[in-house]
């Protein structure tokens, strides 16, 4: 009996002792999904003192080879374990980068058709994750592949107080988060500058309506005349009869 329960002590220290030696990885942040762009620190804890160990690592169930710090960064998808000296291999601990920090911007325009000397706004829209929203953005704009403003501002609206036909072309916006080192860039939109002002426009518009009005009333003078013209000499009388000029016969 008392052999029997000699073993089954030594059965449970030995157990609790390779439980004890098992290598751990803590991810730090700890949370899931992970935001693209976002860097995690896997940390690989095993029995020798934090500073002293040193580590295996491996990802999707294959070693990369090499024996490293206890304390890697990734922003890489994928299953990973480590193990230190002295240590089992540990559990794994799955990253999963899932989310979009932003989405990819959309330029809008007040108009893609403005005429010479009028304001035109350019407005570099998009949405951050709500879980990061204090995420800082920064915003440039291109004209035909050529940047005209870099912004070191948290600015999306490009102002053009006077835009002129040298503007016309095919514009673009980037929006770009430093700290992740994330780009991305909008949709192109093509602006046509028209020339001339809005008031020499309107000046000719009124003029052509003058001149198909005074046409319209040449032309109803003409057939009232005509008309007129009619009902005095024509060859019915107002009786209903039919008259003749002096001099004229009536044919038989």
């Amino acid at each position: 009996m008392l052999q029997w329960t000699l073993l089954l002590v030594l059965g449970l220290l030995s157990r609790q002792t390779a439980i004890a030696k098992k290598s751990v990885v803590e991810p730090r942040p700890s949370w899931t999904p992970i935001l693209e762009g976002e860097a995690v620190t896997l940390i690989c804890h095993g029995v020798g003192p934090l500073k002293e160990e040193r580590a295996w690592w491996y990802k999707n169930q294959q070693s990369r080879g090499i024996l490293s710090t206890n304390i890697i960064q990734t922003n890489q998808p994928g299953e990973y374990r480590c193990q230190t000296q002295g240590s089992t291999l540990s559990d794994p601990v799955n990253l999963v980068f899932s989310s979009e920090l932003f989405s990819p911007p959309d330029l809008k325009t007040t108009t893609s058709e403005p005429i010479e000397g009028t304001p035109v706004n350019l407005s570099c829209e998009t949405q951050l994750s709500p879980q990061r929203l204090d995420t800082k953005l920064y915003f440039s704009f291109t004209r035909d592949g050529m940047v005209i403003t870099s912004s070191g501002k948290n600015s999306h609206v490009l102002q053009i107080p006077a835009i002129q036909t040298k503007d016309s072309g095919s514009y673009r916006c980037e929006a770009k988060a430093v700290t992740q080192n994330i780009l991305k860039q909008s949709n192109y939109v093509k602006i046509s500058v028209k020339s001339g002002n809005l008031s020499s426009f309107n000046s000719s518009e009124k003029i052509s309506h003058l001149s198909l009005g005074l046409i319209v009333t040449q032309f109803i003078v003409v057939v009232l005349a005509a008309s007129a013209l009619l009902f005095f000499f024509g060859p019915w009388s107002k009786s209903g009869k039919r008259e003749f000029l002096p001099g004229s016969k009536a044919r038989s």
